[in-house]
């Protein structure tokens, strides 16, 4: 569970309410969990409504540093993303900002749709890697 105090999401709401190029944005990863220590940055994943550029993701990225006083932000393109990151997103993630109800749950209905395919031949691709790590290195033992 994620202890986020209330002030500041709905801070962080309001910053996102005038940036009409984002239909969702995620917190995810060790921030807000007991795995946070000092050094944990805040990972950001954004859904964008459409192409940006990298100049526009650098700027999102340096506003939001600027408003939440955190300068260890990893804001992550999850329209670019590998499936696997978005898919972690969206389970382990916790919605902070929805600006385009129709783009998000395009999203959401992508990722939902493409990953169980990713996940089996992942599945299939980590045990024929582990046992071939396991022929490999334990001849002549």
């Amino acid at each position: 569970m994620r202890k986020i105090p209330m002030t500041e999401l709905k801070s962080w709401q309001e910053f996102l309410q005038d940036r009409n190029e984002i239909a969702a944005i995620y917190l995810f990863g060790s921030y807000g969990t007991e795995f946070e220590h000092p050094q944990s940055d805040i990972d950001l994943g954004v859904v964008f409504n459409r192409s940006v550029t990298l100049s526009e993701e650098l700027e999102l990225d340096y506003a939001l540093s600027l408003h939440i006083g955190h300068d260890q932000i990893d804001l992550v393109n999850l329209n670019r993303a590998p499936i696997a990151l978005q898919f972690r997103a969206l389970h382990e993630g916790v919605l902070l900002y929805e600006g385009d109800y129709l783009n998000h749950s395009n999203f959401i209905e992508q990722v939902i749709k493409a990953y169980p395919d990713y996940a089996v031949k992942y599945a299939i691709f980590s045990r024929d890697y582990e046992q071939a790590l396991k022929e490999e290195y334990s001849r002549g033992r």
